[in-house]
This record gives C-alpha cells, structure tokens and sequence, in this order.
C-alpha cells in the first residue's frame, strides 16, 4: 500500500527547508523533517513507523491511501499561456493629462488588459467620473483605483460612488493619517487607507510572506516568466510606457506608438521572462514559486539575475531579516536612494 499525493499537491525543495503545497486547498506545510520518505517522488510506500505522517497527511488532505500508482506522466502539469501580451495595466492622471487620455483608454481596450490600476496624482471629482466614463462598458474584469487622501466628507463621497461600479473592487486612499481597512464582503469591496504615499515607485519590490500567492496561476507563472513583469505596463502621468512605476527605461510613449509596434518592442523586455528558477538565491529557496519578484531594485543593480533587494530571506538559513538594515545591502540601498524609505 502507497501514500500518494494529489493531483494539486506538489513538493517545492530548497536549500534548507522543503515545502508541500496544495494549490486547491490553498495550503502549504513544512515538510522538512520527513522528505526523505518521499525520496524526490509524490509518493511512497506504508511502513509501521510512518503510520502517523501518513494519517496526518490524510487527514489534512495532501493525498490517500492506494494500491496503484499514478504515473509521473499522467500526473498534472504546470502550465502557463496568456493570448495577451498585456494583462495588467497601472496608468496616472493628473487634473490635465499630458497625453490622449481617451485614446490611451482605447489601446487599454485593445490590448484585452483584464486588469487595471488607476493612480490619481491629484484630486477631482470630475476626473475620477471623466476616468469612470471610459472604463463603463469596458472588458476590464477588475480595477483598483488609488485616490490622495483628502478628507472623510470627501471621501465618502468618492467611496459611495466607486462601490455601486462592479468593475472596482478596491480603493486605496494615500497619504491617509493612518493605515486601517475596510472590508465590504457583500460587494466584494475593499478600502483600504495607507499612511505612506504609495504611489512613489520607490515603494516598490517589498518582498515579504503577506504577499505569498499559493494559487495555480501565480505558481504556474513564476515558472514559465516573471510572474511581476511579464504582462505589465505602466502609463505615467506624461503618457511614458515603462515595465513597472520602478523601471527607469521608457519603451514608447502612448501617443506616438501603435498595438503592433508596442508588442514587438515588449518581446525585448529581458526582465519579463526571467523566471524564479533563473535568480540567484531565489532558485534555492522553497517559497520561490509562491512570492512575488523584483527585477527594478536587485542586491546587485548590475545584474538582472541578482536577488530582489527588499526581500530579506535567507533560504540558506532559513530565516527573515530586515533587508532594509543588512550591512551586505547598504551599497545598493545607496545606489537606488532608499536611504530615508521608511
């Protein structure tokens, strides 16, 4: 008789610790201490003195009891395909934009983005609504919109008309006199204040559990591309395309380029198809398929593969540290000026 895993349970190794996840059930354990039993397969044969991992594994679910055993090649494959070249789209506004506002709307359409971050540098009511107009009969499935922090009569006005928008799902008020959320469960709605002004780049690339997605979708996309860059632009507040808020290299600008010519000059984006396997440190830690990646701030500004800076995990170790007060990381906190970031 076999233990065997299910389907959507699989064993990440790193350096020190080594992790089993279920994608389904939205789990992973620390299965360190009892790998070996594994013997690198996703299953292994009942012994006496396994009786107890192995009711513990069932019990929680990570697979059952069985005489035969599925082979490796008829087991789930992790595979990642998007038809776009673009999913995710962060765009700033001013009160007047310094770009086609309605056009960049338009190639936000045609690009089929199914997500979008809207970033108001300034506050207007009637940019906010002017904004709204172009998204009503979008295929945009999800927006997040981030508003300066003006005020509570002024932002109950704003709230109350963002949450009947089924599209918006979450509103962020910057530069707020304190950091607390609130959470609308009937409308799927989410408010969230930020003391911080969120909307520097510099804020970018933290690296941290809370932010650990254990879903099909990132897992499969963190071994296929960069599961940050790959499928993201960014629109400033001048109409400059860029990779991410954090990227200092312009592709195009928004008014003087095309679908077309703006797909071809993405497929030279290295940084979008670096992958978690291909990082140094990362491609030995067992979170590297659930964390998020940073290629804009790096321990190592000159190499594209080094690891993200603001993460400050040692998966040799495997403990958390402060990357912000690492004596290794002070060059490079130097170098990008995040000095004072607090």
């Amino acid at each position: 008789m076999y233990f065997e895993l299910y389907q959507d349970c699989f064993i990440v190794k790193g350096a020190k610790n080594i992790l089993l996840s279920d994608v389904h059930f939205n789990k992973i354990l620390d299965i360190t201490e009892f790998y070996e039993i594994f013997d690198g397969k996703h299953y292994f044969l009942i012994e006496d003195n396994l009786s107890e991992i192995t009711s513990f594994l069932i019990t929680e679910r990570f697979g059952n009891l069985t005489e035969n055993i599925t082979p490796e090649n008829f087991r789930k494959k992790f595979k990642w395909r998007s038809p776009n070249k673009i999913n995710e789209v962060i765009i700033e506004h001013k009160l007047k934009d310094n770009f086609d506002t309605a056009g960049a709307y338009r190639m936000i359409e045609e690009l089929s983005a199914s997500f979008i971050q809207i970033r108001f540098l300034e506050y207007s009511m009637a940019k906010i609504d002017e904004i709204l107009s172009f998204i009503e009969f979008s295929s945009i499935q999800t927006v997040e919109i981030l508003i300066p922090f003006n005020g509570i009569p002024q932002d109950l006005t704003i709230i109350k008309k963002l949450e009947i928008n089924p599209r918006v799902k979450t509103v962020y008020f910057y530069n707020a006199p304190e950091n607390r959320s609130i959470v609308n469960d009937d409308k799927l709605f989410t408010i969230i204040y930020y003391e911080k002004n969120i909307i520097d780049p510099k804020y970018c690339g933290i690296i941290q559990e809370d932010y650990f997605l254990n879903d099909i979708n990132n897992i499969s996309k963190s071994k296929a591309v960069n599961n940050c860059l790959y499928g993201k632009l960014f629109i400033s507040s001048n109409g400059d395309l860029k990779n991410c808020p954090s990227a200092d290299k312009i592709i195009n600008n928004i008014d003087k380029t095309s679908i077309s010519s703006l797909t071809e000059e993405i497929k030279k984006e290295k940084e979008r198809f670096i992958t978690k396997d291909q990082i140094e440190v990362c491609k030995d830690c067992e979170y590297r398929y659930f964390c998020t990646d940073c290629r804009m701030f790096r321990e190592s500004p000159e190499n594209i593969f080094s690891k993200p800076l603001k993460c400050g995990y040692d998966p040799y170790k495997g403990i958390w540290e402060d990357w912000s007060t690492n004596p290794l990381k002070l060059k490079a906190i130097k170098y990008y000026e995040l000095e004072n970031l607090n």
